[in-house]
């Protein structure tokens, strides 16, 4: 029995369609988006909630999320650092955005779905989004 290698073709046509589906999941606002360096980094996120708690964090992060209610919950930890957080509608307008979030919680009135982006600087401690 004689092995056969496979066409480039085949090869390219399978690229394609990888590249297609990972532009068409990011397109969606489905899955998390990260750029920086994390240690120490957890993360729960799910379709209606994200959370995280970390050593330290510094670069961006974002997620979609889809709430089963019109408010979405959020608590931050800081120990050190500093972190952002920035929520976007469907429609891409900010409803919410603030800057070196000190530990806190608070609410934030949404309606559907919301791309959340969190930039930190060195930050310890950790987040909680949830509806």
């Amino acid at each position: 029995m004689k092995y056969k290698p496979k066409s480039p073709k085949s090869a390219v046509i399978f690229v394609v369609i990888v590249v297609a589906v990972i532009i068409l999941l990011s397109s969606l606002g489905i899955g998390t988006l990260r750029s920086g360096i994390r240690v120490g980094y957890v993360s729960h996120d799910s379709l209606n909630s994200w959370s995280a708690s970390y050593f330290w964090l510094f670069g961006r992060l974002q997620h979609t999320i889809y709430p089963e209610t019109d408010t979405l919950h959020v608590e931050v930890k800081t120990e050190s650092g500093t972190i952002s957080i920035e929520m976007k509608a469907a429609d891409g307008n900010v409803i919410f955005s603030e800057n070196n979030i000190g530990t806190s919680s608070f609410d934030v009135n949404v309606s559907g779905k919301v791309v959340i982006k969190i930039e930190a600087d060195q930050h310890k401690g950790g987040f909680d989004i949830s509806s």
